[in-house]
Parts: C-alpha cells; sequence; structure tokens
C-alpha cells in the first residue's frame, strides 16, 4: 500500500532548499519507524516522494507525500507518528492510502493556487486589466542549458487570470498555475512579467509567496482533490 500525507512547509523553514526538505521528510519518516519500502540494490533507497518541487523561499499549506510500505498501516495512526517525528515548521494536515498500482502523485498533479503579497501601493489595476485581456503574454529567461540561452514563455498558458486586491501599506495577488508533465511556472517569474511588460515597479524580492493548494485537473478542467481524505487537521 501507499500513504499519501498533505503536509506544511511554514514561513521559520521556507528558506531551505527542496533538497533539504525532501531529505528532512525521509529523516521523520524512519524516526516514526514507519515501514517504509526501500528500492532493490547497492544503494537502496527509501521509495517517497513530492508530488511538486517548491522553490526556495516559498510557504506551502499544499505538499504532498507518497510513500510505499511494506505491510499495511492504518493511515490515521501513520499521520499521528510522522507529525511526532516531523520539525517545527511542517505539519501533517492530512492522509489517505491507495494501492500500490495507483498513479504517483506527481504525474496527476495538474494546477496550484497562489497568494502572493508584497509591500507596494502603486496601482496595479490597469496592469491587472491588461494581463486579463491579453491572449498571449511573453517573458524571457536565462536558460543555460538550451541551445539558444534563452528560454521564452508564453504566462498565459500557464496563469490565465489575475485578481489583486489593495490595502493601506501592500499589495496581494492571487491566481491559479498550471502544471504540466514539462513544468509549471514560478511566481517570481510573473511578477518580473508583470514589472516588465506593463512598467511596474514590484519589488519581487520582498514578495511573500504562498501555495495555498495544489489540485487534480480533469479533461473538462474541473479541479479535484489531490487526497480522498481519511484525516484532515485544521
Amino acid at each position: 500500500m501507499k500513504l499519501r500525507f498533505q503536509i506544511t512547509k511554514e514561513k521559520e523553514i521556507r528558506f531551505i532548499s527542496h533538497l533539504e526538505y525532501v531529505r528532512t521528510i525521509g529523516r521523520a519518516i524512519r524516526r516514526a519507524k514507519l515501514p517504509a519500502a526501500y528500492s532493490q540494490g547497492f544503494n537502496p533507497h527509501m521509495k517517497y516522494s513530492l508530488a511538486s518541487a517548491l522553490g526556495v523561499g516559498v510557504v506551502s499549506y499544499a505538499e504532498f507525500v507518497e510513500l510505499e510500505l511494506t505491510e499495511p498501516v492504518h493511515p490515521l495512526e501513520a499521520a499521528e507518528a510522522l507529525q511526532k517525528a516531523l520539525p517545527r515548521g511542517i505539519r501533517v494536515l492530512a492522509v489517505d492510502a491507495v494501492d500500490n498500482s495507483a498513479p504517483a502523485l506527481m504525474s496527476v498533479a495538474g494546477g496550484a493556487e497562489y497568494r502572493v503579497t508584497l509591500p507596494w501601493t502603486g496601482n496595479i489595476a490597469p496592469a491587472v486589466e491588461a494581463f486579463n485581456r491579453a491572449e498571449t503574454v511573453f517573458f524571457e529567461k536565462q536558460a543555460p542549458k538550451a541551445k539558444e540561452k534563452v528560454k521564452r514563455i508564453d504566462v498565459k498558458f500557464y496563469i490565465s487570470e489575475l485578481s489583486a486586491v489593495q490595502r493601506e501599506k501592500e499589495t496581494e495577488l492571487h491566481f491559479h498555475c498550471r502544471i504540466t508533465h514539462d513544468g509549471s511556472m514560478k511566481a517570481v517569474d510573473l511578477l518580473n512579467t508583470l514589472n516588465e511588460q506593463y512598467g511596474l515597479q514590484l519589488p519581487v524580492e520582498k514578495a511573500d509567496i504562498e501555495r495555498m493548494d495544489l489540485y487534480r485537473v480533469d479533461e473538462m478542467g474541473n479541479k479535484w482533490p489531490m487526497l480522498d481524505t481519511l484525516f484532515e487537521q485544521g
């Protein structure tokens, strides 16, 4: 059987790398004494994975870990044991169980929901309106491994619409981002696109980026939860 956990990456640990985050979870699984399955061979590895990589500095309430087991364990007991073994900054929010034959979580993630808060009070409404009306909005980023050394991205393929709320001292952006088998788009790249295409001066380096949700998307575009939740913690 496989266990699937929804966990967090909270503000106090948001600057650790994705690799260190993954290693931290692996150590917690071992401390929790869950009967994890291992690969065969000279250098066996624990069979666990995350659904979608998260950028350094991004907070998330929707990280998903999939763990293959060698014997059945009650999901609620496993969630409790894992929670006790995790360090501060990572919490277990939900858990479910599936057969080993179920598709890997990383193969079914179809989209993510983000909230970005910036200490900026300029007028963003015209840029948001123009972005939402546009059929295409292109952004170029450095790609050292690519033949042309530059990757040209149609932002609208990944993010179809933006919304913004402005308060006395800050601007909050909200959007959904598509995830494909070929990749996705970073929130930072969206902010740089808005600055370049619409002449804004968003302080990208001060952005507070939160991944609010990660979900599956069916052929009709409907959004579905990643887990068939057996346990959910508020």
